[in-house]
C-alpha cells in the first residue's frame, strides 16, 4: 500500500509516558519507533501536571520509584544532551497529630527506600517555610531531595530526546483504529494511514479506555475532573513559598511558580474513597477552568496552611480529566491480543514516574517479558483484591 508505513513498535499518545517509552525503546536498540499524537505533544495531562517528585510516602514501591525518578530528571541534561531545569526545595507534609503512625510509617518507607525523611518540629518548619501552619495537633516530616520541574518544557524535552535518538513523532494524527489478527495485533490506522506494526503501546490516558473496549478488553480507568488555580503572593512582596507542600488537613498541596506565584492543587487521592466519588467528565468536552465557589474555597484553605496568603490572590486556574483507578495507581501491562501494551490510570500521578514507566514498559515491550519491577501494578490486582494503599495519611471523607 502506498498510504501505509511499516514501523516495530508504534506508541499511542504524545505524553510524558508515552514519550518516555519511545526514547527508552530507541535506547534498547528498536530501530523504528512511531509515536502518534491526536494534538500536539503535551496536549493532554502532561502540560497540565504539578511535576513534583516526592518519595515521602507509605508505599515501598512508590517510594523507590520516586527516588529513581528524582535521579533519572537529575540526570537527564548529562544523559542525552537536552536542557531540563529541576527544582529541588524539599517536601514540607504537614498532618493532623491524629495521622502521626501513619506519617512516621511514611517517613521510614522512605528512608528505607533511600530518601532523606525525617519528622521535624514547628521551630524547624517555620526556617523552612515562613508563615506554615501552626498548632498542638500539627505534625510535620520534610523530605529534602524532593523536587520538581516546569511539565511542559520537560515534555517536550523528553519529545527533543526522543527525536534525537530516532524516534519518529507525529503530531496532528488521531488514531482511528487498532487493527487485530487472528490472537496478535497487526497495527494501526490513524489519520487515514495504515501503520504495520507488531507491538502497540497504548498511552492515552482518560482516552485509553475506549480505545481498549474496543478490542474487548475493560480495564478499570474512569475519567475525573481535577482543578487547579495558580495564585499570587501578596503585593507587599515580602512573603514566599519556599518548598513543595502537603497539607492534609486543607486537603491542599503547592509549589512555588516563578519568585512570586504558587501552583496549588488538590490532594484528590485523599477526597476520593471509590469511583463513586469520580468528578466524571468528558475529556474532550469539559469546563477547564475552575469553577468560583471552588476557587474561594481553595484560596480559605491555602490561607489556613499559609498565614499570608490571606491577602494573597488567585492569578489563574484550569482544569483537566485524570485517568483514575479504583487504588490511584496505573495499569501497566499487555493483557489481550499479542503485542498490544499498556500504560493507563495514572490518576494524576504519572508525571512523577515517567521516566521509570518509560524504561520499564520499553523492556517490555522490546523483550515481550514482563519486568519484575511492574507486576504490583498488574491489570488482574483489581479482581484480585490487591489494591495499592500508598497515602501518607489516612484518608478522610470528602468533604
Amino acid at each position: 500500500m502506498r498510504n501505509s508505513e511499516n514501523a516495530d513498535v508504534v506508541v499511542v499518545g504524545g505524553g510524558v509516558n508515552g514519550l518516555a517509552t519511545a526514547l527508552h525503546l530507541r535506547v534498547l536498540g528498536v530501530k523504528r519507533v512511531v509515536v502518534l499524537e491526536r494534538d500536539y505533544v503535551g496536549a493532554g495531562q502532561s502540560g497540565r501536571a504539578a511535576g513534583i517528585v516526592r518519595a515521602l510516602t507509605a508505599h515501598r514501591h512508590v517510594a523507590e520509584w520516586q527516588l529513581e525518578s528524582q535521579r533519572a530528571l537529575l540526570d537527564f541534561s548529562d544523559r542525552f544532551r537536552v536542557p531540563v531545569e529541576v527544582h529541588r526545595p524539599g517536601y514540607l507534609l504537614v498532618a493532623h497529630s491524629n495521622d502521626e503512625a501513619t506519617v512516621r510509617f511514611s517517613v521510614e518507607t522512605a528512608k528505607l527506600a533511600g530518601a532523606d525523611a525525617r519528622i521535624i518540629d514547628a521551630g524547624e518548619a517555620d526556617e523552612l517555610q515562613p508563615g506554615l501552619r501552626r498548632g498542638e495537633d500539627v505534625l510535620y516530616a520534610y523530605e529534602a531531595g524532593a523536587l520538581y520541574v516546569d511539565p511542559m518544557p520537560m515534555t517536550h524535552a523528553l519529545a527533543t530526546a526522543a527525536r534525537q535518538a530516532g524516534v519518529e513523532i507525529r503530531e496532528g494524527c488521531p488514531v482511528e483504529d487498532l487493527l487485530v489478527e487472528g490472537e496478535r495485533i497487526i497495527g494501526v490506522r490513524a489519520s487515514g494511514k495504515m501503520y504495520h506494526t507488531p507491538a502497540v503501546m497504548i498511552a492515552t490516558a482518560a482516552w485509553g479506555r475506549a480505545q481498549l473496549e474496543r478490542l474487548g478488553l475493560d480495564v478499570p480507568v474512569d475519567p475525573h475532573r481535577a482543578e487547579m488555580a495558580f495564585f499570587h503572593v501578596p503585593l507587599d512582596n515580602t512573603h514566599r513559598l519556599r518548598r513543595i507542600i502537603s497539607d492534609s488537613q486543607a486537603c491542599l498541596y503547592l509549589r512555588p511558580e516563578g519568585d512570586r506565584q504558587m501552583f496549588v492543587g488538590w490532594r484528590e487521592g485523599d477526597l476520593i474513597s471509590s469511583p463513586a466519588d469520580f468528578t466524571a467528565e468528558d475529556p474532550d468536552n469539559y469546563r477547564q477552568t475552575a469553577y468560583p465557589d471552588r476557587v474561594r474555597d481553595m484560596h480559605a484553605r491555602l490561607a489556613s496552611v499559609l498565614s499570608f496568603m490571606q491577602q494573597g490572590f488567585v492569578h489563574r486556574t484550569y482544569a483537566c480529566v485524570y485517568d483514575y483507578t479504583p487504588d490511584g495507581m496505573p495499569i501497566l501491562d499487555a493483557t489481550g491480543p499479542r503485542g498490544l501494551f499498556y500504560a493507563l490510570g495514572f490518576s494524576g500521578g504519572g508525571f512523577s514516574t515517567a521516566l521509570c514507566v518509560g524504561g520499564a514498559m520499553a523492556q517490555y515491550i522490546a523483550t515481550s517479558v514482563k519486568p519484575p519491577e511492574i507486576e504490583w501494578l498488574r491489570h488482574a490486582r483489581f479482581a484480585e483484591g490487591d489494591l495499592i494503599d500508598w497515602s501518607n495519611v489516612r484518608k478522610e471523607p470528602a468533604p
